[in-house]
């Protein structure tokens, strides 16, 4: 009978750490932004994760704009902690075609052997009529 019940209890101890290990893991994370604007456009947005009152670098992203004001190119970089430095993770380019009213996004993570944005290279199409919800 005894076995029964340290196992019972053991078992209720494993859950228990099991559970609060999920909790903690979903937990939200306080994340604050400063964004840079030129002329009405986002040229820049830094992320921040808050841990206790101490401000961490996650993300940047820098956006540049074509002719006519449309995001052209996203580009997202990681903050290196150990090298005290950005370094570059993926870059998103836009084209958008009027003939079509399609906008061509070409999407491609950092090669570090290559110096580019080539590796998992993807490209699909939208309608130009989603553009605010792409980008708003």
């Amino acid at each position: 009978m005894k076995p029964s019940v340290l196992n019972r209890t053991i078992w209720g101890f494993f859950l228990i750490f099991v559970c609060s290990l999920t909790m903690s893991a979903v937990s939200p994370k306080d994340y604050l932004y400063d964004t840079k604007e030129e002329n009405g456009k986002i040229v820049s947005k830094t992320v921040f994760v808050q841990n206790d009152g101490l401000l961490d670098k996650q993300w940047k992203y820098d956006f540049t704009y074509n002719e006519e004001g449309k995001v052209a190119e996203k580009k997202a970089c990681r903050w290196n902690a150990g090298k005290e430095k950005w370094e570059p993770f993926y870059q998103i380019t836009y084209q958008y075609e009027k003939e079509t009213g399609e906008i061509r996004s070409s999407y491609g993570l950092w090669n570090k052997k290559a110096n580019d944005y080539t590796l998992n290279a993807q490209t699909i199409i939208l309608p130009e009529d989603r553009y605010e919800e792409i980008f708003l």
